[in-house]
């Protein structure tokens, strides 16, 4: 561990100049991950004759521009990565060297970020000119509950798509199994509708679970409409579960590790 984190500023370095290599491709994934816009503009003509569950025009062009800049900020595809490289056997040069692949792929998240933000800038400002109301200062501790709540909603969703990548070692192709995951965290984590509009229940089940964990904590934290210390609370301990559940899975999967097309 530390030996790798020795290591990781080099990694990142690396990795930042491959984002700046392929800098249309980095482009054309981040426009990919726009759907809160689309909900934004179907969530306002649904409000337009009144708040739905307290949530008005104003909260929700707030809403899902926090939620694009969350999407953006933790945006991961390590699943597509781990996938290929496990099923064509690229992956054996790499487990050669003397740093498990993994923190690579993690440099590889962090260094798109900086990217990420380019390309959303001009998005948002876009979105302010239609709806200035999406302007708002949060409270000091909403914005520092947001931060830490990024950076865990970022290892979350990161973990998530390293278990998944990692079935590919059993697992001819590991990539329909993540369709069904997303399909759920979209609707349970606030992708597609705030979970206030959600019936009860549902909701306080959505709460405990990663797809909320990744994606609309840290939302609802800068907007106020979650608690800081539990919300946070839940989101360590999913890192913990999930970052352990990596490691075994990562192990095992290695001891059946055939190389095929190596």
């Amino acid at each position: 561990m530390i030996h790798a984190l020795r290591a990781f500023p080099s990694l990142l370095r690396i990795a930042v100049a491959e984002m700046v290599a392929y800098r249309a491709e980095m482009i054309i994934w981040i426009l990919t991950a726009t759907l809160p816009l689309v909900m934004l503009a179907l969530w306002n003509a649904a409000a337009a004759d009144g708040p739905l569950a307290g949530f008005g025009q104003a909260e929700f062009t707030r809403y899902f521009a926090v939620t694009l800049l969350v999407r953006q900020l933790t945006g991961v595809w390590v699943l597509w990565e781990l996938n290929q490289q496990i099923r064509t056997g690229s992956l054996s040069p790499q487990l050669l060297r003397p740093m498990n692949p993994l923190w690579w792929q993690f440099a590889e998240t962090v260094a798109a970020i900086p990217w990420r933000l380019v390309v959303l800038g001009p998005v948002l400002a876009a979105v302010a000119l239609w709806r200035p109301e999406i302007l708002f200062v949060p409270s000091p501790g909403a914005a520092v509950g947001f931060a830490i709540s990024l950076v865990l909603s970022l290892l979350v969703a990161w973990f998530v798509q390293c278990l998944f990548g990692v079935l590919a070692f059993w697992f001819e192709q590991s990539l329909g199994l993540f369709q069904v995951y997303f399909f759920v965290w979209a609707l349970l984590g606030g992708y597609l509708v705030p979970l206030r509009l959600l019936p009860g229940p549902v909701a306080d089940v959505a709460n405990w679970l990663p797809f909320h964990a990744s994606l609309g904590a840290p939302v609802e934290l800068l907007l106020g409409l979650a608690p800081i210390g539990s919300t946070l609370a839940i989101q360590a301990g999913w890192v913990a579960v999930l970052g352990l559940g990596t490691m075994y899975a990562w192990r095992a999967g290695l001891r059946r590790y055939g190389a095929v097309g190596a």
